[in-house]
């Protein structure tokens, strides 16, 4: 079992979603976004991923190519990347010109997390495709082939691929990843080589993929050894109770959302007028709220099953402040002593 001493030097990155709440809206949280990144960019954390959700009344974030080059002109050092680009939607080879460009115009600081599920319903998916008939998950394989094809510059298997090229003399390659919650998703990442990013606030139970993982991966241009990372949502604040209580708003549309009902964030104030009482207390264990030290303990047993070397952490919570304040607080408590 690795020791509470063998994370000390964790890196701690970010996975923004852009959350609406009832008292804004979209534009306000790209704003909010925008003010983020800077934040954590101050505070040295490593990366700073942009969500990608469609039509969402909850989410801002539909796009995160066209948001990366805006953070990335606003900060100095944090990685930006996706977390992720929906592969399934879209043209592996605008996906592979997309990205090869914006490492030209930000060298060494982007990022392209790659995700398997349509972060939209049926019918913005078929939007989003616009008449292509390679959408479904049974094409995901073959759209990764061709993408690290083109990437890496070599020679497509798709036949009619072949002789196509990425524009000559863009920026070096990217760094890819795959966010994965099923085993499906690890053995595409170990066959492809790539860097895993663990979505456990999605479903607990991929923790246990970390040795599938490991077992199977094979060396690539993308990573020569197993890489690790796992997501999970925190907020963390001086208190117990004061995080429990910045907690309420997302604890409330989670509770909605299990019912069918489906919108912005409750404010702090909304979510006590309306939340069961009792719900923090029964709260999931995707979840992981509390001051510091309760952060880190409750943290412990997914670092003992995975080791991994990184915690990407979503924080969703009103006000501003109090999220740059949470990752202030979790960054510290990883930090050498």
């Amino acid at each position: 079992m690795a020791s509470l001493l063998a994370h000390e030097i964790m890196k701690i990155s970010v996975v923004d979603q852009s959350p609406i709440f009832s008292n804004s809206s979209a534009n306000q949280a790209i704003k909010e976004t925008r003010e983020l990144a800077r934040y954590c960019d101050s505070l040295g954390l490593t990366r700073f991923w942009l969500a990608e959700h469609h039509g969402s009344t909850s989410f801002a974030g539909c796009s995160p190519e066209v948001l990366i080059p805006s953070l990335a002109s606003e900060t100095e050092s944090i990685r930006i990347g996706s977390g992720g680009v929906m592969l399934m939607h879209y043209s592996p080879y605008k996906v592979a010109e997309n990205f090869r460009l914006l490492e030209s115009l930000f060298p060494n600081r982007i990022d392209l997390g790659l995700g398997r599920a349509p972060g939209s319903d049926a019918y913005q998916a078929g939007a989003l495709a616009y008449g292509s008939k390679t959408t479904g998950p049974e094409f995901f394989a073959t759209k990764m082939k061709d993408l690290k094809s083109f990437l890496e510059g070599t020679v497509s298997s798709t036949e009619s691929f072949e002789t196509v090229n990425v524009t000559p003399g863009l920026g070096e390659l990217p760094e890819v990843w795959l966010l994965v919650s099923s085993r499906q998703g690890a053995e595409y990442a170990a066959h492809f080589g790539l860097p895993m990013s663990l979505a456990y606030f999605i479903d607990p139970s991929c923790i246990d993929l970390a040795e599938v993982y490991r077992d199977n991966f094979q060396p690539s241009i993308f990573a020569k050894e197993p890489k690790i990372s796992v997501g999970v949502f925190s907020i963390c604040a001086d208190t117990d109770n004061e995080a429990e209580e910045l907690s309420l708003s997302a604890a409330a549309w989670r509770q909605n959302s299990q019912k069918g009902i489906f919108g912005s964030f409750p404010t702090l104030y909304e979510a006590k007028e309306s939340i069961n009482g009792d719900l923090i207390a029964t709260n999931d264990n995707r979840t992981f709220v509390g001051a510091p030290q309760t952060v880190r303990q409750k943290l412990q047993p997914i670092l003992d099953k995975a080791d991994p070397e990184e915690l990407k952490i979503i924080t969703i919570c009103e006000p501003l402040s109090a999220r740059v304040r949470s990752y202030d607080l979790i960054k510290q408590s990883f930090a050498i002593n």
